[in-house]
Formats: structure tokens, sequence, C-alpha cells
């Protein structure tokens, strides 16, 4: 893997998280590791990145509320 796809995916995790922010989620950052809670935002932040590497939904239905 190069340093473009390391930057590209780097990238797209900050921004999956900026938008789970925005939209109110905890991202797993925000919780001590290891408890209940970081293990549901961590399921629900990979959730989120693997939706958001297959385009769907389309990046407009991210920003709906």
């Amino acid at each position: 893997m190069n340093s473009h796809s390391l930057d590209s995916i780097a990238a797209l995790s900050e921004a999956v998280a900026a938008i789970r922010h925005v939209r109110g989620l905890k991202n797993p950052n925000d919780l001590p590791s290891g408890t209940p809670e970081w293990k549901a935002a961590s399921d629900a932040f990979a959730d989120d990145f693997l939706r958001a590497l297959d385009g769907e939904p389309t990046v407009r239905a991210w920003w709906v509320l």
C-alpha cells in the first residue's frame, strides 16, 4: 500500500468521524477503550466507514439529519 492510499484512508476516516460528530453520534475516540459503549461506537463507525467506501448512500444523504 502506498502513502497516497494511506492518506486517502486517513482522510476518509476523519470525514466519517466529523460527520458522525455533527450528527450527534459518538466516535470510538470519544469513549474509554474497551467499554461496551466503545465497542458499540467502534462497530457503528466501521459500518459508516465501509458505507463511505462503497459510496452508499450518496454523499448528500450523509448531511440529512
